[in-house]
């Protein structure tokens, strides 16, 4: 087994978990956006209602962005080029970041043990998507210092004689 295989199979493993955390959560809130609002992450612990008010476009808009995320963190998790799985540890960065970033500024909603719950569940996507982006490969190839190859035929007068 190959550094870049086995590599390359942590950056799938954590973009499939990815695809699967963020895809349940997007498909609830695009199905069932109020019981998604009244009820993430579990019945009795509302995360979202302590953001009131309540807006079903909203909702829905959210759990449908999200879930279009997670088929991106699929495709890339089962294609496994590092392009794809670069750019799909990026998306999730985009969207897991700031979405970290406002809820640590915000803490108090839901108080106690959940807030602790709350930024942990947040910063785990966080590092998986560091992870698979790191994990992915290095560096994008520079296309100007690549050998060009040329899958023409050769002419006859290439050919020496």
């Amino acid at each position: 087994m190959s550094p870049t295989g086995a590599r390359r199979r942590w950056a799938r493993g954590c973009l499939a978990l990815l695809a699967l955390g963020e895809g349940l959560p997007g498909a609830w809130a695009l199905l069932r956006p109020r019981h998604f609002y009244d009820s993430y992450p579990l019945p009795g612990h509302p995360w979202v209602a302590g953001f009131p008010p309540y807006n079903e476009h909203l909702v829905r808009d959210f759990g449908a962005a999200v879930l279009a995320l997670s088929v991106v963190l699929a495709w890339a998790a089962c294609t496994a080029g590092p392009h794809l799985l670069r750019a799909a540890a990026v998306a999730a960065l985009t969207l897991c970041v700031p979405h970290l970033a406002f809820h640590s500024a915000h803490l108090g909603r839901p108080f106690g043990v959940e807030e602790g719950a709350q930024v942990v569940s947040l910063a785990m996507p966080v590092g998986c998507a560091v992870i698979a982006f790191l994990a992915a490969g290095g560096p994008a190839p520079d296309t100007a210092t690549e050998p060009q190859h040329d899958s023409r035929p050769p002419r006859k007068e290439d050919t020496p004689g």
